[in-house]
């Protein structure tokens, strides 16, 4: 009996312990993914997660889930950097596009942390000389400080407000801070005689590697998609019978050659596709008759399709008498017709109205910037020329068309709510009365410091009270 109440006690205290090490469970997100600062899509968004991330959540309420870092210990309030919809977060991982965020920088003076982009603020922190964090968010002069090791861009996540000027990018001769003096250590008891050692265990054989580039016939539709992520540009569908090679394997993602191509370079690529679609919707193509391009229309991407093999000679039929020749017109004839035709031209007009049942309603503005009532349409990130782009595609409400200035002081607010660290922003603006599918009237780019340009398409409002 007196065994029996140690034992049961030390199982008590195992499990206490393991549940003060780890709580919820670990999800990934099937895809862009906003993180807000309440349980609710209203709320302020304070940070996102790109699809695939791999998060820790907990305590669901109403469908939404309170999110931590993957490695957190402690399912307090106060380390929550964020809330998602838990219908977005699943098990097992299956797009993988991971974004970079922030920039590594050190501070070469003592530096205060505030809770506040603000001398005002309190000061929650202070920074020594040497030591290395994540900066992101800039406003204004002031910029967020975020921990080396976290893996979450929220502002939720971050240690609070420094003065942006007083960092300096990390590089190889970039100072570190010192470490933290500590007490001498006790000397070490003498080491135990070695034991002997044991018999070398047979190796075990390695599984067989995927060849890096492999030849696959598709037994399914799969998109190819510009670069590796899915809000990129669609640049055509892989067909049932098509072969392709697939290999340089990256974030989830395969590179599609044509079943020809010997270069197969990046720059040579018809483009990419998810590593788990090609897996499931093709099959190997090593035993396939040798692949003949696909006659396709010019401007169209030529991909290949099985040869069959060769038909029996058909016996000669008897040849049928040939069409009558057709008449020859000569170029006179022809410039004269033309002639002909164009003094018969007439102006043809449009009736509008016709068309107008047939347009959507223009969204509902649900937000104020500069006088505009707006809305956002969508907010994506994408690469364009190796650099990252957040793409705001905003609707507009307003009855008389924006001057140059108006539309560079709206678009400049929202440029100030997403702009980020080495990364550029486009926002495209969309008036009443215009298919938001189609070409935005307005566009204006930003990097993470200024304005790059600004223009409009006059064209795009062709069907609208503006034009």
């Amino acid at each position: 009996m007196r065994r029996i109440i140690p034992f049961f006690s030390a199982l008590l205290l195992l499990l206490t312990a393991s549940g003060a090490f780890a709580f919820g469970k670990i999800v990934y997100s099937d895809r862009p993914l906003n993180l807000r600062e309440t349980r609710s899509a209203s709320s302020e968004w304070v940070g996102s997660l790109y699809a695939g991330q791999k998060v820790r959540v907990a305590h669901e309420v109403d469908g939404w889930v309170a999110v931590y870092e993957p490695d957190a210990t402690d399912d307090s309030e106060a380390n929550v950097v964020g809330y998602s919809n838990a219908r977005y977060l699943v098990d097992k991982r299956g797009r993988y596009e991971p974004e970079t965020w922030g920039e590594l920088v050190y501070t070469p003076r003592k530096l205060n942390v505030r809770n506040l982009p603000s001398t005002k603020g309190r000061k929650v922190d202070t920074l020594e000389p040497g030591q290395r964090v994540i900066v992101d968010f800039p406003e204004d002069d002031w910029i967020r400080v975020f921990k080396p090791g976290v893996t979450i861009r929220s502002r939720m996540n971050g240690i609070g407000y420094s003065f942006a000027k007083y960092f300096q990018p990390v590089t190889d001769d970039a100072p570190v801070a010192p470490p933290v003096a500590e007490q001498a250590a006790p000397a070490p008891a003498p080491a135990p005689a070695p034991a002997p050692a044991p018999a070398p265990e047979p190796a075990k054989a390695e599984p067989p590697r995927r060849p890096e580039f492999r030849r696959v016939v598709m037994a399914d539709e799969v998109n190819v998609h510009q670069s590796r992520t899915t809000s990129s540009p669609l640049v055509r569908t892989l067909r049932p019978g098509d072969v392709v090679q697939v290999g340089l394997v990256g974030n989830g993602w395969l590179a599609v050659f044509a079943a020809n191509d010997v270069i197969r370079s990046e720059s040579s690529s018809l483009g990419y596709s998810l590593q788990n679609l090609i897996d499931e919707k093709s099959k190997p193509a090593e035993d396939l008759a040798a692949p003949r391009p696909v006659v396709a229309a010019p401007g169209a991407s030529a991909v290949t399709r099985p040869v069959a093999p060769p038909a029996a000679p058909a016996p000669k039929a008897s040849t049928p008498p040939a069409p009558p020749a057709e008449p020859v017109v000569s170029a006179e004839e022809l410039k004269a017709e033309a002639v002909k035709s164009g003094s018969e031209q007439q102006t043809m007009v449009i009736d509008r109205t016709a068309f107008a049942d047939a347009k959507r309603p223009d969204p509902a503005p649900d937000q104020n910037a500069h006088g505009y009532q707006f809305r956002y349409l969508e907010k994506a990130e994408t690469r364009e020329y190796g650099e990252p782009w957040i793409i705001l595609k905003v609707f507009l409400a307003t009855t008389k068309l924006p001057t140059r200035d108006q539309l560079k002081d709206f678009a400049t607010s929202l440029w100030k709510d997403h702009k980020r660290v080495t990364k550029n922003v486009a926002v495209q603006v969309y008036l009443p009365g215009m298919n938001t599918e189609d070409l935005a009237w307005g566009v204006v780019k930003f990097d993470d410091k200024e304005m790059l340009e600004l223009w409009t398409r006059r064209a795009a409002l062709l069907g609208t009270k503006f034009l």
